[in-house]
């Protein structure tokens, strides 16, 4: 079995580290804190490059996300205040020239605050980007998920849809990584899948409620593959320490009809799967079904995964554990353990792991630190 040797130690926070977010082709990582702060590495460098938001939030930072496609590396960072700041690197995308080398608004190495968006009523959790950029998602305990749609210089942030179809705090926010397509994870023990209104761009509708679920469905994220019938995988992850594969099936090509609700699917292997049943009430349908539970390695909540380009998925959480799965070549849809390593923080919790290359991963920790892994065989 491969091997997750320790590669290099970001001694990033003096605070539990909650969340680190990757922009590869900068070899950018970004991590936040409960010291109230966001720091901007380059993770091939090894280097500290800037300390964002001192005195931006008033609370811990909580999530953060770059944003792909942008022209200059661009930051959300959403904090337990309720709000969630806006950054980008030298403020090219604001007119840096502009503004004088003493304002309060430019952090280390000329990282500029473009924005503070306000609006949730209570802690943000979570914060995503659309895959073109033209959507920021944010979630928080009010139960609730946001979408906001920015201009090009993203100083302009306007809230077009307010997602209320939780009974919970909402955990986690994640964009499909090619269509307009968001899943939600929630403390009331379901994921939701949203996708963009064909008539409408502001609208979204919630197409599937997944809730196979026993606790928390603190994290999910979709496969990073295109699938040419519409298919598309979510792997999700729980307070009941398990790690679920959700597999949408489209309808055959010559039928429009959709399936009966709660009827059943059939896998390639023949095994009867167990249909996830979509509220009558929802303008449009999408067949869902739990394709996978993966092999069992966690002994507590799980808190993180992240599914990289190869096809491999990540999962940490509160037991300390940092897990790698591998789907078998020859039975889809099965997966196998693929590396393990334990006490991967020490007696500390992992909040979260991320993927930097295909053999490379960070893991960010309570002891304040953001790991470096590699696997080798």
């Amino acid at each position: 079995m491969p091997q997750i040797k320790l590669e290099h130690k970001f001694a990033a926070h003096k605070f539990a580290c909650w969340a680190v977010a990757v922009e590869k082709e900068s070899h950018l990582m970004a991590t936040v804190s409960a010291d109230k702060t966001c720091k901007v590495f380059d993770y091939r460098e090894k280097e500290l490059l800037a300390t964002l938001g001192d005195g931006t939030h008033s609370k811990s930072t909580r999530c953060v996300a770059f944003k792909p496609h942008s022209e200059f590396p661009t930051l959300a960072v959403g904090s337990f205040d309720a709000t969630v700041s806006i950054w980008c690197m030298d403020g090219a995308e604001a007119g840096a020239d502009d503004v004088s080398e003493s304002s309060e608004i430019i952090g280390e190495n000329g990282w500029e605050l473009l924005a503070v968006i306000e609006g949730h009523e209570n802690e943000v959790k979570a914060v995503d980007w659309s895959c073109d950029g033209k959507y920021l998602a944010t979630c928080s305990r009010d139960k609730s998920a946001w979408i906001w749609e920015t201009d090009e210089s993203n100083e302009e942030f306007e809230c077009i849809n307010v997602i209320q179809e939780h009974e919970q705090d909402v955990k986690n926010v994640k964009w499909h990584p090619f269509e307009n397509v968001l899943a939600t994870s929630s403390y009331d023990e379901t994921c939701r899948v949203f996708r963009q209104d064909d008539y409408d761009d502001d609208d979204w509708l919630c197409v599937a409620k997944l809730d196979q679920f026993d606790g928390t469905v603190w994290c999910s994220d979709f496969e990073k593959k295109s699938y040419k019938d519409g298919t598309m995988r979510l792997v999700t992850c729980c307070d009941d320490a398990k790690v679920r594969v959700f597999r949408k099936i489209p309808p055959p090509a010559s039928q429009n009809e959709q399936k009966q609700e709660g009827e059943a699917e059939i896998s390639s292997e023949g095994h009867l799967q167990k249909p996830v049943i979509v509220p009558s009430s929802l303008k449009e349908e999408e067949n869902w079904v739990l394709e996978s539970v993966l092999p069992p390695v966690h002994n507590r909540a799980v808190y993180s995964v992240d599914w990289n380009e190869n096809g491999l998925i990540a999962s940490c959480g509160s037991d300390g554990i940092l897990a790698i799965y591998k789907e078998k070549s020859d039975r889809p849809g099965q997966w196998e353990v693929y590396a393990t390593k334990y006490l991967a923080h020490g007696v500390c919790e992992v909040n979260c792991v991320k993927w930097c290359s295909s053999t490379e991963l960070l893991t960010a920790g309570d002891d304040g630190n953001v790991l470096m892994w590699k696997i080798e065989d």
